[in-house]
C-alpha cells in the first residue's frame, strides 16, 4: 500500500489554517468598519469576556502544540499566536469604548500583552521562554483582565 507523504499533508493544513485565521480578521475588519455608517452600536461586557476565554484555550492549545517535540506543527503555532495577537488588539480596541475611569486598571495589563503578541512573527518569539510564559505568567494576566471587565457595566456605545 502506498504511504502519503506527510510534509504536503501538513504544509496544506497550515495554509488551510493561515487561510481561515485571515479570513476571519478581514471579516471582523469589514464589520467593525462598516458600523461606521450605521447607527451607533454597542459594545457588551459579555463580548469582551468571550475574547478573554477564547484567548485562554488559544493559549492552551499553544502550549499543547509547543510540547509537541515535532517542528511540523510550526505553521499552526504562528497561525495561532496571531489569532492570540488579535483577540488582543480587538479586545483594546472594545474597552476603549467605555469610561476611562474604569478602565485605567485593565488597558495597562492589556499593554502588556499586546507588547507581546505583537512579536508573534519573529522566529526567536517561539523558544523555551515562550513556553513558561503561557504556564505562568499569562494565565495570571488574563485573570486580571476578565476580573477587571467584569466589573464593567453590562455595555456602552461606540
Amino acid at each position: 500500500m502506498a504511504e502519503l507523504d506527510s510534509e504536503p499533508l501538513q504544509f496544506a493544513a497550515a495554509v488551510s489554517a493561515i487561510m481561515l485565521t485571515s479570513g476571519r480578521k478581514l471579516s471582523r475588519n469589514f464589520a467593525y468598519y462598516r458600523s461606521g455608517r450605521f447607527p451607533a452600536e454597542f459594545v457588551y461586557r459579555n463580548e469582551m469576556v468571550l475574547i478573554c476565554h477564547k484567548i485562554r484555550m488559544d493559549m492552551f492549545g499553544m502550549h499543547n502544540l509547543m510540547l509537541n517535540p515535532e517542528k511540523s506543527c510550526t505553521p499552526f503555532l504562528v497561525a495561532i499566536a496571531g489569532e492570540i495577537n488579535d483577540s488582543f488588539e480587538e479586545l483594546h480596541r472594545k474597552i476603549l469604548f467605555f469610561d476611562s475611569s474604569i478602565i485605567t486598571g485593565i488597558i495597562p495589563e492589556i499593554d502588556k500583552q499586546r507588547s507581546l503578541w505583537k512579536h508573534y512573527t519573529d522566529e526567536h518569539f517561539y523558544g523555551e521562554n515562550l513556553n513558561n510564559i503561557l504556564e505562568s505568567q499569562i494565565p495570571e494576566s488574563i485573570n486580571t483582565i476578565e476580573t477587571g471587565i467584569r466589573q464593567l457595566p453590562l455595555f456602552t456605545r461606540c
